[in-house]
Formats: C-alpha cells, structure tokens, sequence
C-alpha cells in the first residue's frame, strides 16, 4: 500500500513514572512507528510528567511526540519529584496518589489528542483504561515485566480462590506460606489508608480491564508456558512484544566516561570481569556497599562495578553516600552514576554478570550471551532470577537469609562459581544458546507486525486488509 493510503493509527502511550517502565514504551513506540511492513502508519503521544521528559527530548521525532501531564501538588512532592528517580521510599505512595488524583487530567489530555485510536496502558494506572473506555477509545495493558512473573503475582492476588502454591515450583519461592507472605509485603498499605486504589488491586485491575488482549515485553521462546498461564488466569490472549533492547541512557558526560571504561575492559584477558550493577533506582544502605565491596575482593576476579549514591537532598534512609572507608580496589574498576551496559556485557572480557535481576538486566544478559550471578532483591526480580536459572542462564545466585541481607563470602563464592568454576563453563555454554533465541526474537519483524495487527483491529483500522 502506498504511503498516501496508508491509514493512520493515533496511539497513546502512558507507562508507570519509571524510566525503567517509561525506556520500553518508547522502544515499542520506535517499533511501531518504523513497522516497514505495516499498512498502518502510526503516530504515537507517550504521556509523562515534566520530570521524566526533560531527559528525553532527543527522542522525539516526527511519530513519537511527548506529551506533558501536571500531577496535583500534594504535601512534601514537588513536580521535580514527580519520577520515581531519586524519589525517596516514604514518598512512593505520595506520587501514587497524585497520578490517580490526575486522573481527569488525563482524560484531558486525551480530549486534545483527539483523535485518539488505542491506549497503551501500565499496571499501576488501571484507571487510565475507564477513562479511555468513556470516550469510546480501546486501552491495552503493556506489562514490561516478564509473563512469569506477572503470573505469579496474578496467582497470589487474585481474590475467588483458595490460597495455593504457584504452580510452577522452578519459579515459586517454596510454597503457598511463602508466597503468600511476600505478595503481602508489596502491597501494603503504608499510605495511612489514603491510596485511591489498593495496591494489591493495581495489577489485577489493569489487567482485567484491557481490551481483548495484553501486551508483554517478553520473548515467547523463554516466557511460553507463563504466557499461556497468564493468559489462562486473566481469560485474555497475551501477545509478546519482544525484549525491545535498547542500550538507552547516558547524558554526553555519561557517554565520556563510557568510553573509559570500554578502554579499561580492553586490557582485560577475555571472559575474566564481572560486571555489577543493580539498576537505575536502586541505592545500596552501607552494610550492603560493605558486603559488597569486600566480596569482589575477596572472590580475586576483575570487576567493574557500577555504583549509585543518592544526593545529599535526597531522603533515603540508611543509603550509603560514598564508597566503604579504605576500600581501593585492585583488580577493579568502580564508576558511579552510569556505564553503557550493553556494550560492556557485549564485551569480550566480559565473563559474568552480578545483577538484581530487573527483567530487562536479565534480558540484556541473555542477549550478550554473558551468565548471571542473581542477586534479586524486591518485587519481580527474586521471580525473574528463578526465570533465568531454570533456563540455565544463571549460574550461580548470593545466598541470602532475606532479600538484600547477604554476606561478603556468598558473593566472592557465587562470582568465582560463575566466572572459574564448571558451573560458569555449562552456563555461558547455555548462555551462548539463549543469545540467538534471545536475537531472533528481537529482530522478528513478523512479531511486532502481528501486535500491530491486533492492534489495528481493535480500533477498526484497515479491516479490509486485516480480515
């Protein structure tokens, strides 16, 4: 069809206030917008607060246009606090309860838009889908955590049933008690019974709620059997979006200091360095930097750790401010704020990965064909670490008594496993194997092609095509 008669599909996008939610979104949106195949020409309005889009205007282009929504001023949250980057704890359910106060302005938002043909939609937002559905525009849920995962939490939350044992034991955490008890732990209330939606009902809700299907950041390879269980407790078909890796990230300084630390991996004898890094939002307290540091030493392997401390205006309790005293490594390369951490794990001295876990590390790790030394420490990861060992791409895993209390033995044991041990061998074997599972997953045209396809029947688009 020819670019004057393709039909054009006004899509908008309103992920979580994350960059960690917000980074897959806009590769999705990259994707749809540059669908060469597609007889649907694509324009999509990813929708965020003023604190999170400043950082990405170069990523706007002439089909992927920001959009700004002013959350209401509430007690102790101003709007350079309106991200979760930087957003001390207490303060959570604070910036929870001002994007669902800013429900009508969102709604707002997409009477100017108009026309507006689907939304996209995250899980803590599951009144962004009613507030679509009053002006007659179909909303589907993109979960960027994996079906596994997803599963699980769904499985305990869900209220008609008796309690029960995630039925898959490989990615459980040891029975229905256990369970039980961690899924309570997320969703506490701890907002003093002000949270406009009760944060065990968000996933839930969001799900049930999305137009005939729900879309994940996943590869079907790895995630079948959770997808089709997923699928089996939500009564929706789940659609794989792909892992939509993208390196992301980085200001030109960052890129700078990138390039420092691919000269320092240079001089390191291949497959030797483990690289360490617990994500974008995620400060280590003291104890945890102290553990840390001493057990790459202790475990005698290069390293290159990638560490975040909060600002000295940030409130968070117990975060350490600097690097443990007296700690200068020998064997390591410590660089704080941000490293390229596709291009490291890519690397040829790169040999192992010591990660939290978020799913998109994970990803990125599968896709380097580099194995994990998981580390998972709250929400989806502990699930998304027993995703990666059951497949064999972790090799080994820091013990710990609870999530985030661990020892310097267990991590110099866990990184010298992975890196010099038969356990590492048999995993970047496995590791080798899951890279082109992971690769051909992410350059499947056919598969972006197909979510597209759903998409555009959702609202009606090119039907004469489609059916």
């Amino acid at each position: 069809m020819a670019q004057a008669e393709r039909e054009r599909m006004r899509v908008v996008m309103f992920p979580w206030l994350a960059h960690g939610h917000i980074n897959p979104y806009l590769e999705l949106a990259r994707r749809l917008t540059t669908a060469s195949s597609s007889d649907v020409d694509v324009v999509v309005h990813l929708v965020s607060t003023p604190a999170n889009l400043a950082s990405l205007a170069r990523h706007q282009t002439d089909k992927i246009k920001f959009v700004e929504l002013h959350l209401p001023a509430l007690p102790d949250l101003p709007p350079a606090l309106h991200t979760t980057k930087r957003l001390p704890a207490r303060l959570m359910p604070v910036l929870k309860r001002a994007c669902d106060l800013a429900a009508p302005r969102f709604g707002a938002l997409l009477d100017q838009l108009r026309p507006v043909d689907l939304l996209l939609y995250d899980f803590l937002q599951p009144w962004a889908p009613l507030e679509a559905a009053a002006r007659g525009v179909p909303a589907v849920h993109f979960s960027t955590c994996s079906a596994a995962a997803t599963a699980f939490f769904v499985h305990c939350l869900k209220r008609d049933r008796v309690p029960s044992a995630f039925p898959f034991k490989a990615i459980g955490l040891g029975g229905a008690d256990e369970e039980a008890k961690y899924t309570a732990l997320l969703a506490i209330r701890d907002d003093g019974g002000t949270a406009l939606v009760p944060e065990r009902d968000r996933l839930p809700l969001s799900l049930e709620r999305s137009s005939g299907f729900v879309a994940v950041k996943t590869c079907a390879d790895i995630d079948r059997k959770y997808m089709d269980y997923l699928s089996q407790l939500v009564g929706k078909e789940i659609v794989p979006a792909g892992p939509l890796l993208t390196e992301g990230g980085g200001s030109e300084d960052d890129h700078a200091g990138g390039e420092r630390v691919m000269r320092w991996l240079d001089s390191q004898e291949p497959s030797s360095v483990v690289l360490v890094s617990f994500g974008s939002e995620y400060f280590m307290s003291e104890s945890q930097m102290a553990q840390m540091a001493r057990g790459l030493e202790l475990s005698g392997v290069p390293f290159l750790w990638v560490v975040r401390f909060p600002g000295a205006e940030d409130d968070v309790r117990g975060a350490a401010r600097s690097m443990p005293p007296g700690f200068a490594p020998a064997r390591g390369l410590v660089v704080e704020g941000w490293a390229p951490q596709r291009r490291v794990l890519s690397h040829p001295s790169c040999g192992a990965f010591l990660t939290h876990c978020g799913w998109s590390s994970v990803l990125e790790s599968m896709a380097a064909g580099v194995p994990m030394v998981a580390l998972p420490l709250h929400i989806d990861q502990p699930l998304n670490a027993n995703l990666a060992a059951e497949v064999g791409a972790a090799a080994a895993r820091v013990k710990q008594d609870w999530f985030g209390e661990f020892t310097a033995e267990e991590v110099a044991r866990a990184v010298q496993v992975t890196v010099n041990g038969k356990e590492g061998e048999a995993a970047r074997h496995r590791a080798r194997e899951l890279r082109e599972v992971v690769a051909r997953n992410d350059g499947d045209d056919a598969q972006i092609a197909a979510l597209l396809q759903r998409m555009a029947r959702l609202c009606g688009k090119c039907q004469a095509v489609l059916n």
